[in-house]
């Protein structure tokens, strides 16, 4: 892969990839994911974050990236949507992330209570988790409006005890546990265990959903929030589908959290 000191001087854009709130059966909120539309880095995200990384740019790009997809984002205009924005642990324990949030918050007051921040984790920054430091930071954030998800539970480095250490408002299940769902009841278990034990204190979302069979095994045990290629793919937010997902909120904007009461930043 070629070097990417230049990373920041990249055109970049983002899609959005829909959310779905199962008893609603309407959109609960879309994630945005970075792309690098004249295919730099051979358009290998994880790998340009990594060597971001390397080359001492990872908090510019990823504060790049998180600043760009609200501004792009009609935020405003989609009823109650929450917006899930991905940061790495490192970018909330640097000096100058404060600073960051507190000018966004100013630049784009909407976001309050409507951004979630999913927490990317990678086996570099594990020891971020451990630091007294990093839980300021997430209660900053907090304090700030913004909610926060744990990405990728169930394997990895996101384990039970970051559940019950960070609190956090979401948690987001690997999509390990959607392929093959139907099929699999020890993956049922699992899941509805979790489901259970998260009921009234944060979301649940089930990612990675793709077979219509798996998508019935997840209804049928009741996971709240859904996301996957079979409900929608991640596409840009033109004008057209703007005005087209305006006018369909406007029908279900008292649904959007009917799935549990409403939940806390704090």
């Amino acid at each position: 892969m070629e070097q990417i000191s230049d990373v920041l001087s990249q055109k970049t854009e983002h899609v959005y990839q829909p959310m779905w709130n199962v008893d609603a059966m309407s959109i609960f909120g879309y994630e945005a994911l970075l792309r690098f539309p004249d295919g730099y880095g051979n358009s290998n995200i994880e790998q340009i974050f990594t060597a971001a990384r390397t080359d001492g740019t990872l908090f510019e790009l990823d504060t790049r990236s998180f600043a760009q997809a609200i501004s792009r984002f009609p935020l405003n205009k989609l009823a109650e949507a929450l917006l899930f924005l991905n940061l790495y642990p490192s970018t909330l324990l640097h000096p100058h992330f404060p600073f960051f949030m507190n000018q966004l918050v100013k630049k784009y007051p909407f976001v309050h209570g409507r951004v979630v921040i999913e927490i990317n984790e990678t086996k570099e920054e594990e020891s971020c988790w451990e630091l007294p430091e990093f839980k300021k930071r997430i209660a900053l954030v907090k304090d700030l409006g913004f909610a926060i998800a744990l990405d990728d539970v169930g394997t990895g480095a996101t384990g039970l005890q970051k559940i019950i250490e960070f609190s956090p408002n979401f948690i987001k299940l690997d999509r390990y546990f959607s392929v093959g769902l139907s099929s699999s009841t020890e993956k049922q278990q699992m899941v509805a265990l979790l489901i259970q034990y998260a009921q009234y204190k944060m979301g649940v979302i089930l990612e990675g959903i793709e077979e219509e069979d798996d998508l019935a095994a997840a209804i049928n045990i009741d996971v709240p929030i859904i996301q996957g290629y079979l409900l929608g793919k991640p596409k840009k937010m033109t004008a057209q589908t703007v005005f087209r997902k305006y006018q369909t909120s406007l029908k279900t904007q008292d649904s959007a959290h009917s799935f549990c009461p409403e939940i806390s930043v704090k």
